[in-house]
């Protein structure tokens, strides 16, 4: 009902074209309109799929198409971490169809969509100078943590990794947090883009 009701808004919208919609993932990604589509807009919860798990391997197939997230999840742990995989907007299925249309216009145009707890902040990609001497502060558990964080794992999921408790882990993340100079996950996105940057070059 949500795939037919967002197919008609966006036909009915002369600036946008529909391409076609797939039950999975997995199935759209053997879809060859989707390489010719400019914008993936799927659920998190998906039948046998998981959107932000596969947000990784959708960027890599396609590495143009931008990615908006449309959930009921208002979990910050999911905003993070479709942050920080480079998802390009996270809309709440409350939102209304017109706004959401207008969100796919917004994105289209290169800009980041999130809701209203990170609007004001500004996921540009901008680099850090003194990130090298940032990082040489950390300690080796940090490191090691900031690397999971950087493959978009939840707390919870390092926490188990590493044995440790969820706590312990958001002590260790709030230290990260210090010594890169960031406020939030935003900023910390822009810190795992730069690093990812300086491991190409």
């Amino acid at each position: 009902m949500i795939r037919t009701g967002l197919q008609a808004e966006i036909e009915g919208d002369v600036e946008l074209e529909f391409k076609g919609s797939s039950e999975s993932i997995l199935r759209a990604l053997h879809d060859p309109k989707l390489s010719q589509s400019q914008i993936l807009i799927t659920d998190i919860s998906l039948k046998d799929e998981n959107g932000i798990q596969e947000l990784s391997n959708i960027k890599k197939q396609i590495p143009h198409l931008r990615i908006i997230f449309f959930t009921m999840h208002r979990d910050w742990a999911y905003l993070e971490k479709a942050f920080s995989l480079g998802a390009d907007g996270y809309i709440l299925k409350s939102t209304p169809m017109p706004q959401l249309v207008l969100a796919i216009k917004e994105v289209i145009k290169g800009n980041k969509i999130f809701p209203d707890e990170i609007k004001n902040f500004k996921p540009e990609k901008t680099f850090n100078p003194n990130l090298n001497y940032n990082l040489e502060q950390l300690t080796k558990r940090e490191r090691e943590i900031l690397k999971y964080l950087a493959e978009g794992k939840l707390n919870r999921e390092i926490a188990e990794i590493l044995n440790l408790s969820v706590r312990t882990i958001e002590s260790h993340r709030a230290s990260i947090f210090n010594k890169l100079n960031v406020d939030n996950i935003v900023e910390l996105g822009q810190i795992l883009f730069q690093m990812k940057v300086n491991e190409q070059t």
